[in-house]
């Protein structure tokens, strides 16, 4: 473990700039033996910066790092492996084709040429015992759920003899069950002395797993080292946004007395390589509403974006849209109608490279106005800046290259305009995935604000915090059907948790009887 009182890795002075740009400025941190570290800070902080020096990604201008006492020249990943340092990336990195112990096989420095497999998977089973990381190594990685993926990736880093384990929004796509397991995993390395570092936007996991905290902003340390139980949420957010951000309160607008804005009946959709996208999904969308869709990545989210935003049509089953029955309509009927959308992927579906802000609104009011002639690029720009003034949304001037902007004022000026042409529903895909504290702050301030006017919003998230934050009544999908619908007291983390379990549990049966035939 090494000696109690050096800090398992010390960071002085570390400084790193890209052309003008000062990502990182006189960075000191330190994570002692046995503790767990989070590391916060607003998207653009420097937090990834800094993570990627200690993995030797990136080469320090000044500065220096020491591990155990001693300073060392971390030139590459495979240094800072050699010398404990275990990353863990957010987009896990595994060949969905192979095995686990291939891939685990392809990542160790001492594999032979010719593979070994029986000593690997011994290699991996002994690790799994003894840290409780259940993975079968003979198991196909692309049928491994989310959590288990990262179990090989943590596996991958353990077998390398990690001392000091980076671990990168681990949590991000995980159920509450998984998440729980992961942090059981943590708390026995921390036990065995291993050093953690954890990166999360959730304060809810900084005050569950973390002991200590330090927040960047602007590439400089503005909170070091700080015990996480002697700060408040308030305080750490205003320390990563430079200003307090106050929360919207839930109290419901929903009017579920009137006729609902949006209706689905019985909806059939099959993917291209005839799967089932959706099975047999009734729904019902009322005034005011924030209806809440949760659920595991891939389980018919997309698809149900899709028929609620008139992108797909569905091979059966009935949608009734404005008091009027509907088939199936192009994105620009249902947006003429008062319904809009905020796309899961916004920088690839809606954003031209080269146009400025304005020219992109045109385009967009055009494209939902049938009777649209010709494009009025200047009003446009004024128009999306006066809308995104109206909901407190902050965007850059009308005639920046909307492609050349970062994540968060992208989504800004779509979530700008979407709320400014909704009249009766918005449907909001993964709406704040990606984004920092405070940007989401401001998008489920404006998505929320937009109720008052009887507008609904249908919330499409893998964050539970965020649907219970927001939503009046939470849907969870599995498999592309509806497993449940909860509403007041019945909306819990562990309620909705149990329903996004039993889908998973249904993909291990389906996966298994395939194995079998």
């Amino acid at each position: 473990m090494g000696n109690s009182d050096v800090p398992a890795l010390d960071v002085k002075g570390l400084s790193i700039s890209f052309g003008t740009i000062r990502a990182n400025d006189d960075v000191n941190f330190h994570v002692k033996h046995g503790e767990i570290h989070a590391l916060l800070g607003e998207n653009g902080a420097g937090k990834s910066t800094l993570v990627k020096m200690l993995y030797g990604v990136y080469h320090p201008d000044s500065g220096r790092i020491s591990v155990d006492g001693n300073t060392v020249d971390i030139s590459s990943p495979s240094v800072a492996r050699n010398l404990g340092i275990g990353l863990v990336f957010q987009d896990m990195r595994l060949i969905p084709a192979l095995k686990v112990w291939e891939n685990i096989a392809l990542f160790l420095p001492d594999t032979p040429a010719l593979l070994e497999k029986e000593q690997i998977v011994t290699r991996i089973s002994e690790i799994s015992a003894r840290w409780k990381l259940e993975v079968d190594p003979m198991a196909t990685v692309d049928d491994l759920s989310i959590g288990e993926w990262q179990r090989v990736e943590l596996l991958k880093v353990l077998l390398q003899g990690a001392k000091i384990l980076i671990l990168d929004e681990p949590t991000s796509v995980l159920t509450p069950d998984e998440v729980e397991s992961l942090f059981a995993v943590i708390r026995r390395l921390q036990q065995a002395g291993t050093a953690i570092i954890i990166i999360t936007h959730k304060m809810r996991e900084v005050r569950e797993i973390a002991d200590n905290v330090t927040v960047l902003r602007k590439g400089k340390v503005v909170m070091d080292d700080v015990p996480v139980s002697s700060i408040s949420d308030e305080e750490l957010i205003e320390a990563m946004v430079g200003h307090s951000v106050s929360s919207e309160h839930r109290d419901s607008r929903a009017n579920y007395q009137a006729r609902p804005i949006l209706e689905l009946a019985k909806i059939n959709v099959q993917r291209p390589d005839g799967t089932i996208g959706l099975a047999d999904v009734s729904l019902r969308v009322y005034p005011g509403e924030v209806l809440g869709i949760a659920g595991i990545s891939g389980n018919g989210q997309e698809e149900l974006a899709d028929v609620l935003s008139g992108y797909a049509r569905p091979e059966s089953g009935d949608i009734v849209l404005a008091d009027k029955g509907e088939s199936g309509a192009d994105a620009g009927g249902f947006a003429s109608k008062g319904i809009t959308c905020i796309p899961s992927d916004p920088i690839r579906q809606m954003v031209v490279p080269g146009l400025d802000i304005a020219s992109h609104v045109a385009l967009w009011e055009h494209a939902t106005n049938p009777h649209a002639r010709g494009y009025d690029v200047s009003g446009a720009g004024k128009r999306i800046q006066k809308h995104a003034a109206e909901v407190g949304l902050r965007i850059p001037p009308s005639n920046r290259i909307l492609s050349q902007l970062s994540g968060g004022n992208i989504q800004r000026v779509i979530l700008s305009f979407a709320i400014a042409l909704a009249e009766k529903c918005i449907i909001a895909s993964y709406p704040t995935r990606g984004l920092d504290v405070g940007t989401t702050a401001d998008t489920r301030r404006a998505l929320l604000a937009v109720r008052e006017r009887g507008c609904a919003v249908v919330l499409i998230s893998e964050d539970i915090d965020e649907i219970l934050e927001m939503s009046d009544r939470v849907m969870v999908l599995g498999n592309g059907r509806i497993r449940g619908c909860l509403s007041g007291d019945e909306m819990t983390r562990s309620s909705i948790g149990r329903l996004m379990a039993e889908e998973e549990t249904e993909q291990h049966e389906a996966r298994a009887g395939e194995h079998v035939e």
